[in-house]
């Protein structure tokens, strides 16, 4: 094993850029030869260095396209780079490839087999690790089926269970830890954290960008194919986050002249609009609207959007911050709880929050809606919706969690 679980240096990769025509005999042989110009090239990387350590996670951020895909499939042996090296353990495992191993027309218990198979198990000990990547993959019931009736999510899930099972130097994931519930992706985490304890490097690509920043040292934000930033993951997310809010600042439409009402552009109100919050409400236990509700009880909030219907699964969050000092109480979105919306042109979003279990205050809740990349917003409403929490004062802290006090003599 090289000193470094995993090395890129000076990573460069190209494709054709495919125009008009390009795609007949002659286009092929303009390719070919420098002279009919036929040499021009997209460059999907461009100079990419990056290193993870024995035990060691790295992060990848960036918008679609930034080249995160591409990075981890040249990484995974899924192709070559055009120029620049890459190194990488004997027992390296990969969502990538295992995905690409999975045969629609096998059942997910011979996929599975398949697939131990192929990162390098022998076929005695692969068929003994079997019912252990079916259970963890909680797929027991659908093992016979065919996997071209699996879901997207049912298939990661498969090909995650497999890499549970195995003990790889090092390990390479591309958005898997979305997969399934947040029960499922915390199992994933703990086994991720298990391999990185015995020694895996591990590189995996996310817009999670709180998870990247929870779970790894170091991050990489790619932008165009290049490197914008490299360094401590928290510092690289904090101006992803900061770059992210100047562009959509600078999206945002100016006000329209003789605009009344609580919301004003680029005031309180941020995004392309390009699919818009048109209705807020926040509702008590009995669903009638309201400004208030005690540590404890429920509250429901409800969504409507709308839209052209151009903007295909938009990511609907919202957060709470106590208005005294702005800490972030809580922050949840669609993505991370694997919600998707398709194309929208009209919906109604609601979010059933069984217990504000918040410290009694003045809070304000936020809400928005992104674009599937997380690049900028679509429309974001900033401090527009108050909500008080009431209840018996005293404490510190923001939470007041479900207790009950014993006293024994």
């Amino acid at each position: 094993m090289t000193a470094a679980g995993v090395v890129l240096e000076g990573v460069w990769k190209s494709y054709p850029r495919y125009g008009p025509g390009e795609r007949t005999l002659r286009g092929f042989i303009a390719r070919r030869l420098p002279a009919l110009g036929g040499q021009e090239r997209r460059w999907a990387l461009r100079d990419v260095s990056l290193s993870a350590e024995p035990g060691e996670a790295v992060g990848l951020i960036g918008v679609n396209g930034a080249g995160k895909s591409t990075l981890l499939r040249l990484a995974s042996g899924l192709g070559r780079p055009t120029s620049g090296y890459v190194e990488i353990p004997d027992r390296t495992a990969s969502v990538l490839s295992l995905g690409d191993a999975f045969d629609l027309s096998l059942s997910g218990r011979e996929n599975a087999l398949t697939a131990t198979l192929l990162a390098g198990v022998r076929r005695r000990e692969a068929q003994r690790r079997l019912d252990a990547v079916l259970e963890f993959a909680e797929l027991e019931a659908f093992a016979d089926a065919p996997m071209r009736t699996y879901s997207d999510g049912m298939r990661l899930r498969l090909a995650f269970g497999v890499i549970a099972q195995l003990e790889p130097e090092a390990l390479l994931l591309d958005e898997v830890i979305a997969v399934g519930d947040l029960r499922f992706q915390a199992k994933c985490m703990a086994r991720i954290r298990e391999l990185r304890q015995h020694g895996t490097a591990v590189v995996f690509a996310s817009h999670d960008l709180n998870k990247v920043a929870e779970e790894c040292s170091r991050a990489v934000w790619l932008q165009a194919g290049g490197v914008r930033l490299v360094g401590d993951a928290a510092t690289v997310v904090g101006e992803y986050r900061d770059a992210m809010r100047s562009d959509t600042v600078e999206r945002t439409p100016a006000p329209a002249d003789g605009t009344e009402g609580p919301l004003e552009l680029r005031r309180n109100r941020f995004g392309t609009q390009e699919l818009q919050i048109v209705r807020v409400a926040l509702l008590d236990g009995d669903g009638a609207p309201t400004r208030e509700v005690a540590t404890g009880d429920p509250l429901r909030i409800e969504l409507g959007l709308r839209g052209d219907g151009s903007i295909v699964d938009p990511i609907v969050g919202v957060s709470a911050h106590r208005v005294e000092d702005g800490v972030v109480c809580w922050d949840v979105n669609t993505e991370t709880d694997g919600v998707r919306l398709g194309s929208v042109e009209a919906a109604t979003i609601e979010i059933e929050i069984e217990r504000v279990d918040l410290m009694p205050g003045e809070y304000a809740i936020d809400p928005g809606v992104y674009r599937g990349d997380w690049s900028h917003a679509l429309d974001y409403h900033w401090q527009a919706y108050p909500l008080r929490v009431t209840g018996r004062g005293g404490g510190q802290g923001v939470m007041r969690p479900p207790l009950h006090w014993n006293v024994r003599a």
